[in-house]
């Protein structure tokens, strides 16, 4: 076991980096997938590729990040989710300023590209909870609530990141959140003891030290 420059441990000898541009570098599969590659075989950057070729590479990576998920190698998935993410996050411009005549490839490339947004921020919290990152589960959840205030996966792990946040009250409100959207959820309420335990601890330790001060 290994760690990642992100403080997040990888199973195998590497840093996990050599293993995502491997595969990366395996992507020429027959089809559009072989334009993502330059000629030396390396993975395009960002700005080499299409807004298809950033769509289809994207997806190769989440693809990846799973497989790196279900084995249990959070570093692997990690790096690839995040990878997927810089590329569908590539806008071009200059000086930072954006090209007004950007074209993204229409309402349905957006639309698919945004719910594949949301399910590298959805899999990087949960990804973040594995190695206990917690403040950034919390982060790529908030993210992932931006593009969908309704999405239950995101309430629900954001619960569980504040939770062991020690924000109790933020948990409930997510909580609250989740069973609003899924009356029958069960998950949920493990975490829902856990902040109501956490809060009646806090509720007394707040009053032992009020008592000892005035004692």
């Amino acid at each position: 076991m290994v760690e990642s420059s992100d403080g997040i441990v990888s199973k195998d000898g590497s840093d996990g980096i050599d293993c995502v541009m491997e595969e990366q570098s395996a992507i020429a599969t027959p089809g559009s997938s072989a334009a993502q590659l330059n000629t030396d075989g390396t993975v395009k950057q960002p700005e080499e590729m299409t807004v298809q070729e950033r769509s289809a590479f994207a997806t190769k990576c989440k693809d990846i990040g799973n497989r790196g998920f279900k084995a249990g190698d959070w570093a692997y998935a990690a790096l690839a989710y995040e990878e997927g993410l810089r590329y569908l996050q590539y806008e071009p411009g200059k000086e930072g300023v954006p090209d007004s005549k950007f074209d993204h490839g229409g309402a349905d490339r957006l639309e698919n590209d945004m719910r594949l947004v949301l399910s590298f921020f959805l899999n990087l919290a949960a990804v973040m909870l594995k190695v206990g990152e917690d403040r950034r589960a919390e982060q790529f959840c908030s993210q992932a609530i931006a593009f969908d205030a309704d999405n239950i996966k995101a309430h629900f792990r954001r619960a569980q990141a504040l939770v062991a946040l020690g924000d109790y009250e933020g948990t409930l409100r997510d909580v609250a959140r989740v069973l609003e959207l899924d009356p029958t959820n069960r998950e949920v309420a493990a975490v829902q003891r856990s902040a109501e335990a956490g809060l009646r601890s806090a509720v007394q330790q707040e009053k032992a030290m009020f008592a000892k001060m005035l004692g």
